[in-house]
């Protein structure tokens, strides 16, 4: 019987009597019932376990299916706080903007994480944030990676975390973003890599290359060293190695996430990043390790080059944010674990200072930010002034040279009397401050220096020349120029000539902070940090932690 009504339904399609009936409207109906129960029972599960990933995520497909159409929102209010969003340009005629998809929170209240698979685009030139809501879009996911070939968007991987942080989902899944028409495509490719986060992407002549990352479920854990091309006219990924005898004396980057990428012509740059590994006599013990590290890839061989450090080098660090402009790598921020008792205490340091790596020279430069003929929000509000932890403090001279040769440069302004008897007692080997500086520059490096302002007060404060003695000849009234706080996971990406920073995070105390302040720096002028948007979060928590850590030991002991 039910072939019969089969039958006569389809000769009357064919004959053109009818395009549905009431058994479309039945198989609707029987279909929202259906979405509806799938609903509750992944509600039901919540209820028992709120870090059930399985039905956090089939809770997300349920809703997604009820989205029906692309909905376009202009001129929004900007995004919340995340961290680890991909947050990349994309230019083309009449087009200045920003995409940004993803990302996760902590909220600060429950300490909770809150993971995003929101969309916006930044029109750099307006200043104005557009939401857009897709159907079928990927599931909300951190820590990914996104590239734009042509008119594109290419995500691969990310990860999922319940909101308790007990259990994580990494995904493999390939997706398609149309910037025409804002409409997201699942590509379901054979082979590829295998499901991670942490890992980076950079779009190269029409085709996307991916290297490292990290996989950690809790009871798994594994970090990647292997390479990986996307044709994206073929939609196939291929395998560059490391081949099996990579681990027998031939060239190539040990294993890592959190590091970063920078394209220059036919070489790709990877500089640091970190790994963990398990203890050997306790397994529920495990070690960090943050690398310093610089490699050079040959596009056109795939061979792999370490990279001589040159100059003057951030130290070992892990999620800092780094960009290209014009032959240089501006890096921003990032943290530095220390660990003590044997793994047991981790502590970390947060940085908010800024660096340039000349790719054609390869060697590293501390940045200086020149004050601009008036003075940029001199009140610094919702960022930090030079004692900022990991401060880019007074920079190098080499920085200066280093920005002239780009043809920017303007002569820094005549020191003022204070800051020129300063300067000269920095020169004068038999003054105080210059041993002291040479102390600690003797003993301390990157993070650490911030502890070692605690040892030293000269005058009654803590003097900048402490950080780099070869900064004599700088501008120090640039110490006081706004600038964003320390943080590591920073969205950043460079648009035309200007570098633009949202969000990230920070530790203080037990408390963790995600930030929702934008910023954006002029790469040719260097003339200070713009704030975009001030942060809205944790205003008590960082006034707290200013008040605990502004008390600083004297040490009247002898220098020598």
């Amino acid at each position: 019987m039910g072939g019969g009504r089969d039958k006569r339904k389809k000769a009357k399609e064919r004959k053109g009597e009818v395009v549905g009936g009431k058994g479309d409207a039945k198989t609707e109906k029987k279909t929202a019932r259906n979405e509806e129960k799938k609903e509750r029972r992944a509600q039901k599960r919540l209820e028992g376990d709120e870090d059930d990933i399985d039905a956090l995520l089939a809770q997300f497909a349920v809703s997604d299916k009820a989205q029906g159409e692309v909905k376009i929102e202009a001129d929004c209010a900007p995004p919340s706080a995340r961290v680890s969003a991909s947050f990349i340009p994309y230019v083309a005629p009449k087009v200045n903007e920003i995409i940004m998809f993803g990302g996760e929170v902590t909220e600060l209240e429950s300490g909770k994480v809150r993971v995003y698979n929101d969309l916006y685009r930044y029109n750099t030139d307006k200043g104005r944030w557009t939401r857009v809501t897709s159907p079928k879009s990927p599931a909300p996911r951190s820590a990914h990676q996104a590239a734009i070939v042509k008119t594109a968007m290419y995500v691969f991987g990310g990860e999922f975390t319940s909101p308790n942080q007990e259990r994580f989902h990494h995904f493999k899944e390939l997706w398609r973003l149309d910037l025409g028409s804002w409409e997201w495509d699942s590509l379901p490719l054979k082979g590829g890599p295998t499901a991670r986060s942490g890992h980076r992407m950079v779009a190269h002549k029409g085709r996307i290359i991916l290297f490292g990352g990290y996989y950690d479920t809790g009871r798994e854990m594994k970090y990647y060293n292997d390479l990986w091309e996307l044709d994206v006219s073929e939609l196939k990924w291929k395998s560059l190695g490391p081949l099996p005898n990579a681990q027998s004396g031939a060239t190539w980057p040990s294993p890592r996430s959190g590091f970063q990428l920078a394209l220059h012509g036919d070489t790709l740059f990877v500089y640091g990043g970190y790994s963990k590994t398990r203890d050997d006599e306790d397994p529920e013990l495990e070690h960090g390790k943050a690398m310093d590290d610089m490699w050079a890839l040959d596009l056109t061989k795939y061979t792999w080059e370490r990279v001589k450090k040159a100059g003057m080098a951030p130290g070992a660090r892990s999620s800092f944010s780094l960009a290209v402009h014009k032959g240089r790598a501006f890096l921003f921020g990032g943290a530095s674990d220390n660990e003590a008792k044997g793994g047991l205490d981790l502590s970390s340091e947060f940085h908010n200072d800024l660096y340039t790596f000349n790719l054609d020279k390869r060697r590293w430069y501390a940045a200086e930010l020149r004050p601009p003929a008036k003075a940029k929000g001199a009140d610094g509000k919702g960022g930090e002034g030079a004692e900022a932890a990991g401060g880019e403090g007074a920079s190098s001279s080499m920085a200066a040279a280093e920005a002239a040769a780009a043809g920017d440069a303007k002569a820094p302004a005549a020191p003022s009397p204070q800051v020129a008897a300063l300067l000269a007692a920095g020169q004068d080997k038999n003054s105080a401050i210059y041993r002291a500086a040479v102390k600690i520059q003797a003993q301390f490096r990157g993070y650490v220096v911030r502890k070692a302002y605690k040892l030293y007060r000269l005058g009654g404060v803590v003097s900048e020349i402490l950080y780099s003695p070869a900064a004599y000849g700088l501008d120090m009234s640039a110490k006081n120029m706004p600038r964003p706080k320390a943080r590591l996971g920073a969205q950043v990406c460079v648009v035309g000539n200007t570098l633009w920073l949202f969000g990230g995070t920070i530790e203080i105390g037990d408390k963790e902070i995600t930030l929702d302040d934008m910023w954006s720096l002029d790469l040719q002028k260097l003339d200070g940090w713009d704030m975009v948007k001030e942060n809205t979060v944790g205003d008590d928590v960082f006034k707290a932690g200013a008040e605990s850590s502004s008390d600083y030991e004297t040490d009247s002991g002898d220098d020598e």
